[in-house]
């Protein structure tokens, strides 16, 4: 339990130090709705444009983890526990953000805040 609190620590200091140099943010999102008939779904969000390499300092909802995608759809980071995507590093780029979905919701939505 100590060395999660310690790197739950560290984490939150990396990500803080580019928002208390007075970096810019951008924020993109992704929602998911699973439907009943197998393997069809509506994926929609606002695309996380980063300008240029930055820090992810926040992440809004993602109960079930989400992962980050590029342009070409290759993955570029899974994260089962949203909280532990702070302060990943992402290169300057475009990114999707697509969130897990769990088999009895079926519907959820992850923001994630990206500073640099």
């Amino acid at each position: 339990m100590r060395v999660y609190m310690r790197a739950m620590l560290l984490a939150a200091a990396a990500a803080l130090a580019p928002q208390a140099a007075g970096a810019d943010t951008v924020t993109g999102t992704g929602s998911m709705v699973k439907k009943d008939a197998y393997g069809t779904e509506n994926l929609w969000g606002r695309a996380l444009v980063v300008p240029r390499d930055g820090t992810i300092v926040r992440v809004m909802y993602g109960t079930y983890g989400f992962s980050i995608r590029d342009t070409e759809g290759r993955t570029v980071a899974d994260f089962l526990v949203a909280d532990m995507a702070v302060g990943t590093r992402l290169a300057a780029g475009e990114y999707r953000v697509v969130p897990y979905v769990c088999e009895k919701h079926r519907h959820h939505h992850v923001e994630v805040t990206v500073a640099y």
